[in-house]
């Protein structure tokens, strides 16, 4: 069985909370990408879709702190 099955590629050395942050911004690359799919527009591209994920979950702090 290989050792790294299930988890993505580049994450290896990632703590858990880097992790989350992680999949937290791809998740929201991912919303990004197909809610500007549905205009006239060519889209996102996924660097494009990326960036402006992190600059949206930089703008929303944490509730816990």
């Amino acid at each position: 069985m290989e050792p790294y099955a299930g988890r993505q590629r580049g994450c290896r050395n990632l703590t858990d909370p880097q992790r989350a942050l992680a999949d937290r911004l791809a998740v929201r690359a991912d919303l990004l990408r197909t809610e500007a799919g549905h205009g006239d527009g060519e889209g996102l591209s996924v660097a494009d879709a990326v960036a402006l994920a992190a600059v949206q979950l930089g703008l929303h702090t944490p509730a816990d702190t």
